[in-house]
């Protein structure tokens, strides 16, 4: 599930760049993004409980909880954006006073124009802009998946990632290539 979130977020990054005029598709990436991450975390809520009743002992959801609100404060951000849009109405949960905003920028010398998702905090400061905290959020998950044993790879670079930067950067050699294919010289 964690590749999955990581593969919405970098679908998301490509769709704001992509599609710099469109604001459904921007909408849509962003809101799959956090249900991919609240998907995630109930996989790991999960797994935590079969591990913890394998060993004959009781999971702390309290505190599992506490532990991931502080290793992965995006996460607050991605539930209430989940079951807002799940239930058809604003639901902030952990989030509280916060907002997302699709606003349209003038472009300049560093960006060209388009539309950009933002959120503010709760305290109405200005936050990020959306793909840069679904980045933050992957990293962050990654890094807690870690701490819980339940990362099983060492990299943080999923399959399908890696095949992507090898077509763009252009390293065939250890490229990953679907039966019946070869890689053209």
């Amino acid at each position: 599930m964690w590749s999955k979130l990581a593969w919405d977020a970098d679908l998301c990054r490509d769709v704001q760049i992509s599609y710099p005029r469109e604001r459904q598709p921007l909408a849509y990436a962003a809101i799959n993004v956090c249900i991919a991450a609240l998907s995630l975390r109930d996989w790991v809520i999960s797994e935590l409980t079969g591990r913890a009743r394998a060993a004959g002992l009781k999971f702390d959801e309290k505190a599992h909880h506490k532990a991931r609100d502080a290793a992965v404060p995006e996460q607050a951000m991605c539930e209430a954006i989940a079951n807002t849009a799940k239930h058809a109405r604003h639901r902030d949960g952990g989030w509280p006073g916060s907002q997302v905003s699709l606003e349209w920028q003038e472009g300049d010398e560093d960006c060209p124009p388009g539309y950009m998702l933002h959120h503010l905090n709760g305290s109405g400061c200005a936050g990020a802009l959306a793909v840069n905290s679904f980045e933050s959020l992957c990293g962050n998950w990654w890094n807690f998946l870690r701490t819980l044993d339940l990362a099983g790879d060492r990299s943080r670079t999923p399959e399908w990632q890696q095949n992507k930067l090898r077509r763009i950067f252009g390293d065939h050699d250890g490229m990953i290539v679907p039966a019946g294919c070869q890689s053209l010289e």
